[in-house]
């Protein structure tokens, strides 16, 4: 595909026999992709593939012998701006504001950072997601974004997850790896960004591999606002950042500055360093002491060079939705109907819970 940045693959059916191996890659064999097996298979029976750089890829399927396979390559993406910019050479990146993860200001925040990705949709949009811990400790992966990034049950198989995808040292704007990343998921609940709190939980079809070091970040519902806050997000879809706020964010209805509105949204005067851009929606606003997420990234008119507000769906708003399994957090998050409003994070490689509440079930 002339001029492509970048390119990956959609494909309506992706069937395989045991033994059997999709890859893609560039001509001279860099970015590789794979192997997809039919364990890769998601819920409607296709596959949505990570990104090659550049503008041509190959497309290999390894077959035993005597076995048969079935594939449909339905979409070709031609990724014209994002991935892929540095390597040809387009100094049009996130806003040099931003502060990567790797810089000291995110040594307190090691844990968090690891349980956020970059998600790409459909092969064409890009948000900020992350894991969430929940009350039974038993490592389910849902990923908690924002509605309008993961709109509707049939976009949660299209997601592919990019962890770790961030800069090698703090002065560098560039240089991440889109190499640990996972494909396909289920729609479990959401809340609408016009009329809700704008969250979508969905669960991925498989665990983060062990190598990918993953942490899954506690939340809380409680109606408490936080002294500051902090977000980790991934910039115009590039390397994950991380920004800071030193104020208490007000409750508001979103896109309003009157407290308290329809009290769906959490409201951010501006942000005292780093900001926020488009790819970014989705990622969780954090309280800065305790470290939970209490509102998930709507949008707003946040910009290196301004002090414009952005909005956050409420994770207390999240919490009961409107009413139902599907429209809420609270029967995800809290399987057990422990009543609990506040849960820590939990790291995979452990068996305990960090920051566990006074009367946690078992402690």
């Amino acid at each position: 595909s002339p001029g492509a940045l970048s390119l990956n693959l959609g494909l309506d059916q992706f069937e395989l026999p045991t033994g059997a191996e999709f890859w893609i890659f560039a001509p001279n064999g860099s970015g590789s992709q794979g192997p997809y097996t039919n364990a890769n298979q998601n819920a409607v029976g296709g596959l949505w593939t990570a990104v090659v750089i550049g503008e041509e890829i190959v497309v290999e399927l390894r077959v035993p012998k005597r076995t048969e396979a079935t594939i449909k390559i339905s979409s070709v993406n031609h990724g014209y701006r994002f991935f892929g910019e540095r390597e040809a050479l387009i100094p049009i990146k996130r806003g040099d504001c931003n502060v990567n993860v790797v810089c000291p200001e995110g040594d307190p925040w090691r844990d968090q950072i690891r349980s956020v990705a970059g998600i790409s949709i459909s092969g064409m949009y890009l948000c900020t997601a992350q894991l969430v811990n929940n009350t039974a400790e038993d490592l389910t992966p849902y990923l908690l974004t924002a509605q309008h990034c993961v709109e509707q049950s049939s976009d949660a198989p299209t997601v592919v997850a990019y962890w770790n995808f961030q800069s090698p040292t703090c002065s560098e704007p560039a240089g991440g790896s889109l190499g640990q990343n996972q494909s396909g998921s289920t729609f479990i609940s959401s809340s609408q960004f016009a009329t809700g709190s704008d969250f979508t939980l969905i669960e991925l079809d498989d665990q983060p591999q062990p190598d990918f070091d993953v942490y899954y970040s506690g939340w809380d519902a409680r109606d408490q606002l936080p002294s500051a806050t902090t977000v980790i997000h991934h910039p115009s879809g590039d390397e994950k950042s991380i920004s800071f706020d030193d104020d208490p964010p007000t409750v508001t209805s979103l896109g309003g500055s009157a407290s308290p509105g329809d009290g769906g949204s959490l409201r951010v005067a501006d942000w005292d360093l780093g900001t926020t851009e488009g790819g970014s929606s989705g990622s969780c606003l954090f309280d800065s002491v305790s470290k939970r997420c209490i509102g998930t990234l709507s949008g707003g008119y946040a910009a290196c060079g301004n002090d414009e507000p952005d909005w956050f769906g409420w994770v207390h708003a999240h919490w009961t939705g409107d009413g139902t399994s599907v429209t809420r957090l609270s029967d995800w998050l809290d399987p057990g109907n422990t009543g609990s409003l506040t849960w820590g994070g939990i790291d995979r490689g452990l068996i305990f819970a960090d920051g566990f509440e006074t009367g946690n079930p078992g402690f």
